[in-house]
Formats: structure tokens, C-alpha cells, sequence
């Protein structure tokens, strides 16, 4: 059991981007689908993954979605019966958007919830399917997700021994005995109250199966620590520890925070400054401090599939801190200091 009630026995994926690259493939073979719709604010692995999965059987388009809108303004009006529109709470800022025009006109909606799993709009989702990428918010090496909000037939899960090598079979029977030792240390320790002490070891146990060529399927690591995941009190750390930055951030003038929703927790504390300048300069401030911040993501529209030049004007204004389940208020206290040093004008 889980405590994400949609993961129950639904097919795992090696990726977020495995797994709706698996679900495209398969609803084109199955159900017809012949053109998808992404936010063009995306994370650019997902249409690389995606054009890789159905080379020439599926079109790809993209539908403006510059993040800062709400809400999301959907292809309705382009959509027809085959398409498929792809939509993303990204960083888990975004609320549920009005898809009635849309699936009148015959288009099935795949939703995103790779950045807040267990969000009111996850768990109550109408979608016809939905997907996630699960190492994004858990900590285990690899993982994604497919479920259908309205119970609608799925694609299987990758043959375990479809294209396996014998060195590759070696290595998975390896690592399956290394993922049951350290989910029962896990279940000894309390290890899931405690920040996950064997997360750098489930992480090395993976790194064998996941070089070479694109995985498919998830690792026997992962699929054997998915079930400890506590996810709610994770998640509940997290809220807590991006309203210690979100009130430092708040007093900071010239300077935006992409809040969540109601029912939604953020992935990350999300910045947008005014300018890309702005943003350099409490970047280098914080990197200075041994702070690393993130950017979701640096678009360029003459390199990223989708990007428009304010998609690519935003990634250049933005910037993401985490504060998840690894850190405790000490550690927020310590990081909303440096983080009021960072953004002082």
C-alpha cells in the first residue's frame, strides 16, 4: 500500500517522460491519438522523450502556457477527435483548468502531476489519464507513473525481460536484492521519519541500470521503497518549510513568489525577478553562500522544442530553492537569513 491512492496497481515507468512517452505510443496504436498539445513552459526532456517515443505516427504541438497565466489558455478552439492536450501543474503553481471546450470537441486530456502528487486537484483529478514523474518529489533514483481518473484501460507495464541482455538480468537481480535489504533497514530505522538515511545507497544501487540506452522500466530500488514513502508528512515538511522562505521573499521588493493553489503545496520556493540581471545577481549571491538554486527550466526558443521568446524571457527571470523533506526548520531559519542577504536590492 501507498499513501498516494492513484499509484495503486497502475504501471511504472522508468520516468515521468517513460511514462507518457509509453502512454502516447499506446493510446496512437490503440486509440487513434494522432496529434498532442504541450504547454509550451515545460520541461524540454518531455516532447524530446515524446518525438523519440512516436517518431512520425504523432504530431506535436505546442499551446502558449507562459506560467504566469491563469488560467491556462487551452488549443479548445484547434482541438478535433484524436488529439490529445497535455497539461502540467508545473512547479505546482497551477490550479485545475477549465477543460469543457476542449473535450467537447473531442480531445482527451492527459494531466501532469509530476510536481505535487498528492494535490487536491491529483487526487480528485477527472482527467482521462493522468502521469507523473515520482522522483521529483520522493527521493528514490528513477520512477513514473500512469493512472486513469476515470478508469480507462492503461498501457501495460515494459516487459521485464523484453530486450534484456544476460549482463543486464545480472544486474537487475542484483539490484533487487540490494532494494530488499534496504527497504527492511527502512522499516528497522524508521528511516522514512528520518530524511531517508539510505537514500545515497538506493541511488548508488541504481546507477548500474541507469546508463547506457533510455530505461523503460523502474528499478527494482525504487519499486521496492515506493511503498515506505510517507508522503503526506513529506509533503506537509515541505509547506512548512517554503513558508519560512515565502515570508522573507514576500518582504523583498521588486521580486515575485509563484505560489500554490489552495489544496496545492509548490514544489519549490519559485522567484521571478524583473530582470535576468536581477536574477544573476541573487543567484551569485546565494551560490556564494553555499545555496544552490535551481532554474525550471532555461529555455531558448531556437533550441527547446515548443519555447516561445516569453517562455524563454521568463526561464531567464526565474529561480526555484528547494525545501523539502530534507531539511528541518533549523535548516529554514539558516536559509531564510541568507536568502534575505540574496535579495537585498
Amino acid at each position: 500500500m501507498t499513501e498516494l491512492p492513484w499509484l495503486e496497481d497502475v504501471p511504472l515507468f522508468a520516468s515521468g517522460s517513460a511514462a507518457l512517452a509509453e502512454l502516447v505510443r499506446w493510446g496512437a496504436r490503440e486509440l487513434g491519438w494522432c496529434r498532442v498539445w504541450l504547454p509550451s513552459y515545460y520541461c524540454p526532456d518531455v516532447p524530446a522523450a515524446l518525438a523519440a517515443a512516436v517518431g512520425r505516427d504523432v504530431e506535436l504541438h505546442a499551446y502558449p502556457d507562459a506560467l504566469l497565466w491563469e488560467p491556462v489558455h487551452l488549443p479548445a478552439a484547434a482541438a478535433e477527435p484524436g488529439d490529445v492536450v497535455v497539461i502540467a501543474n508545473q512547479l505546482g503553481v497551477r490550479g485545475r483548468p477549465d477543460t469543457a471546450a476542449a473535450v467537447a470537441a473531442g480531445a482527451t486530456i492527459i494531466e501532469d502531476h509530476s510536481h505535487d502528487p498528492a494535490s487536491a486537484w491529483a487526487l480528485a483529478s477527472t482527467a482521462d489519464y493522468a502521469f507523473a514523474s515520482l522522483r521529483k518529489t520522493l527521493p528514490i533514483p528513477d520512477g513514473g507513473a500512469v493512472w486513469s481518473p476515470m478508469r480507462r484501460d492503461l498501457p501495460p507495464e515494459p516487459d521485464a525481460d523484453a530486450g534484456a541482455d544476460p549482463d543486464e538480468r545480472g544486474v537487475r537481480g542484483s539490484a533487487e536484492r540490494i532494494a530488499l535489504a534496504l527497504a527492511d533497514r527502512g522499516r528497522q530505522t524508521n528511516a522514512g521519519d528520518d530524511r531517508l538515511r539510505f537514500r545515497s545507497l538506493a541511488r548508488v544501487a541504481a546507477t548500474p541500470i541507469a546508463t547506457g540506452t533510455p530505461r523503460r522500466r523502474i528499478s527494482p530500488v525504487s519499486r521496492a521503497l515506493l511503498p515506505q514513502m510517507p508522503v503526506h508528512a513529506w509533503r506537509e515538511r515541505r509547506r512548512e518549510n517554503l513558508a519560512t522562505l515565502s515570508d522573507v521573499a514576500a518582504s523583498a521588493s521588486g521580486v515575485g513568489v509563484l505560489d500554490a493553489p489552495a489544496g496545492g503545496v509548490a514544489f519549490a520556493l519559485t522567484l521571478v525577478f524583473g530582470t535576468a540581471e536581477e536574477r544573476l545577481t541573487a543567484q551569485q549571491r546565494l551560490t556564494a553562500r553555499a545555496v544552490v538554486p535551481t532554474v525550471l527550466w532555461a529555455l531558448e526558443p531556437e533550441r527547446d522544442w515548443g519555447v516561445s521568446e516569453a517562455d524563454a524571457d521568463l526561464s531567464r527571470r526565474i529561480l526555484s530553492i528547494h525545501g523539502d523533506q530534507r531539511y528541518d526548520a533549523a535548516d529554514m531559519e539558516r536559509l531564510a537569513d541568507i536568502l534575505r542577504e540574496a535579495l537585498v536590492s
